[in-house]
Parts: C-alpha cells; sequence; structure tokens
C-alpha cells in the first residue's frame, strides 16, 4: 500500500504536465495579464476614458486570434469600447403623452435613468453632484411610487371591503 502513496504524487505531476505542458495556450497566459491589468483600474474606480486604459486595451488586443481566450478578450474589448463612447444626445427614455410613460412614476423614472446614465460617464468633478442629484430623484420616486396605483388597483376599485 505504501508504494501506491508513492506513485501517487508522480502520477499527479505527470497528469498536470501532459494537461499544463504542451497545451499551454499563450493567449490564455495573456488574457490572464490583461484581466489582472483591468481588474486593477476597475478596482481604483479609474474611469474607462482614462489614458491607463490604452494599455489594457492593447494587451486584450495582443492575444492572438487563434487561442481560446480570444472570444473573453474580445467581450472584454466591447465592453471597455462602449463605456468609452458617447452617449445618445437624449435620454432613451423618454415620457409620452399618453400610454406607458405618461404618469409622474414613469416621468420621475426617465429622469432617475437619465441621471444614472450621466452618473456612469461623468468626469471626477461633477460626479458628486450628479449622485446627490441622482440620490435625491430616487428618493422622490420612492415616494411617487408608495402613493401610486396602477389602473384597477386603487384603493376603493374593490369596493369598501376590498371586494370580499
Amino acid at each position: 500500500m505504501s508504494s501506491t502513496f508513492h506513485r501517487l504524487p508522480r502520477v499527479t505531476i505527470l497528469l498536470l504536465g501532459l494537461l499544463l505542458g504542451p497545451g499551454c495556450d499563450k493567449g490564455a497566459k495573456q488574457l490572464q495579464q490583461a484581466e489582472a491589468q483591468y481588474a486593477d483600474l476597475v478596482q481604483r474606480g479609474v474611469h474607462p476614458r482614462d489614458p491607463a486604459y490604452d494599455a489594457v486595451i492593447a494587451a486584450f488586443e495582443a492575444v492572438p486570434k487563434d487561442t481560446k481566450g480570444r472570444a473573453e478578450a474580445e467581450r472584454r474589448l466591447a465592453a471597455i469600447r462602449s463605456l468609452r463612447g458617447t452617449l445618445p444626445p437624449r435620454p432613451l427614455a423618454t415620457p409620452g403623452a399618453s400610454g406607458p410613460g405618461a404618469d409622474a412614476v414613469d416621468a420621475q423614472r426617465a429622469v432617475c435613468e437619465a441621471l444614472a446614465q450621466e452618473l456612469g460617464v461623468a468626469e471626477e468633478g461633477r460626479r458628486e453632484a450628479v449622485k446627490k442629484a441622482l440620490g435625491e430623484c430616487q428618493a422622490k420616486l420612492g415616494r411617487l411610487e408608495a402613493t401610486s396605483h396602477p389602473p384597477g388597483e386603487e384603493v376603493d376599485a374593490h369596493g369598501p371591503e376590498g371586494g370580499h
């Protein structure tokens, strides 16, 4: 039985060598290094438009196209580039004159959404003001939602006993 235990570490090392040795993907190592750079910038709160991201983009672009890690590198590149882009000139959700968006809750929700998007791209000097405005907007939205009821859910819609 002791000879089995002596062979076990050698077998484990041999298997690891076979798995990691010749099949070692150069792209996986490059992807791992690029991910580490990316995670560092995200953790430090560096804005995607900061020039520090140029090195991260270059690192993801350096992952060879014929490796397994390239698909993940492409996903990261697309995400970073979308965050570096400009926002549409108007909010994506705008309240309408009738239908969805016509009531005060939908209108307030659209304002909060626009502020949240602005906070995502705001420069350092403007960030605190937008964050404060978003907090106030969300508080107002909460108050509106607490007092607003969808059609058919008004307080006395089902009679004095709640329809029972």
